[in-house]
């Protein structure tokens, strides 16, 4: 497991209490380290985003709104089979984490790396479409895979992110029960029918074994609404995980932590990802299946069908009205889109 520092430390002692003071001797006589090397790590941390208030008399306070997204608070969260595996870089802005990852995985990066923003500027949704990714209000991460897979399995690492996706987030916050999260399939959380969520992977194919050279699973999550609420285009759509506005709710160390449990969970479901271990989780959480959905595939008119499950291989089954062959038909989230009928 990874060093914890004495950052790391000090982090942790005024996490306990946000808003309540501890002088630098309380700190330091508690941390067993000179007061020096707290006013350092103070000052490191307020490097990185945390707002540390500092009054003389008093000490120092972690105020309550902070969420601050650090490798050594997600480091804090990370099991020890998990800090072992992977290597998480923060930063507080850039284009894609997709982008900065794939081109990390061309030069040869080992797999586990991981990249997470508080903001990006061109973020990358499925089909070519934009993911708002707007400062203060969203996380965003990329996860460096190397898995031994042919290329046409890729799904299984989107489907199996989707679901452990789910559990992180009701694990970390603290507004949400287990079950709340449900998948639009293929790659969609929805909570209260918003979306709060989506994932793309992305991969490179080795021509001379037919199987992914490297995979990018990214995911991005509305944590709180933004101020003056979602751009007109996708303002009947977007929800947020925290239901109040970033300015009035923060929940400590929220980013970090979704991260974390994201991590803690994703990795052995990666181990035996062709065991499909995930694959009852994903099942369950489905939000069209029972539904009819019209089957964007081809030109219009679209077909009306009903979705009735997925299958091992996570395609959406669904069945036609008036099949003569009476059939189920498995969809590939590659040839079509769905769009439930209201």
């Amino acid at each position: 497991m990874a060093k914890i520092t004495v950052k790391d430390r000090v982090l942790n002692t005024l996490c306990e209490a946000p808003g309540t003071y501890y002088s630098g001797q309380e700190i330091a006589k508690t941390l067993n380290v000179t007061r020096a090397a707290v006013w350092k790590a103070i000052g490191r941390l307020r490097e990185e985003g945390y707002e540390i208030d500092g009054t003389t008399n008093r000490g120092y306070a972690l105020l309550k709104n902070t969420d601050a997204l650090s490798e050594e608070t997600v480091r804090m969260f990370l099991e020890p089979e998990a800090a072992a595996f992977f290597r998480v870089e923060c930063v507080a802005r850039t284009g894609s984490t997709n982008n900065d990852l794939k081109a990390r995985g061309q030069d040869g990066a080992p797999e586990g790396l991981v990249i997470a923003a508080e903001e990006q500027t061109a973020g990358k949704g499925r089909q070519g479409r934009s993911f708002y990714s707007p400062k203060n209000t969203g996380l965003y991460f990329s996860v460096l895979l190397r898995p031994e897979i042919p290329a046409q399995d890729a799904v299984l690492i989107t489907a199996a992110a989707a679901a452990v996706s789910a559990k992180a987030c009701e694990k970390a916050c603290e507004n949400l029960s287990a079950g709340d999260l449900r998948i639009k399939w293929v790659n969609d959380l929805f909570l209260d029918d918003r979306k709060v969520a989506g994932i793309l992977t992305e991969g490179a194919l080795s021509m001379e074994t037919a199987k992914l050279d490297y995979a990018v699973l990214g995911i991005g999550f509305n944590l709180y609404t933004p101020e003056g609420g979602w751009p007109e285009e996708i303002r009947t759509v977007a929800g947020s995980l925290v239901p109040e506005s970033a300015e009035s709710a923060r929940q400590k160390g929220l980013r970090s932590r979704i991260v974390a449990e994201f991590l803690n969970e994703f990795l052995p479901v990666y181990r035996t990802l062709t065991e499909r271990t995930f694959l009852e989780e994903y099942a369950k959480r489905q939000l069209v299946v029972g539904h009819d959905v019209e089957v964007m595939a081809g030109d219009p008119p679209y077909r009306t069908a009903r979705a009735v499950g997925v299958d091992a291989d996570c395609h959406l089954l669904v069945h036609y009205p008036g099949d003569p062959e009476d059939r189920l038909h498995a969809l590939n989230s590659g040839e079509v889109r769905i769009k439930p009928l209201k």
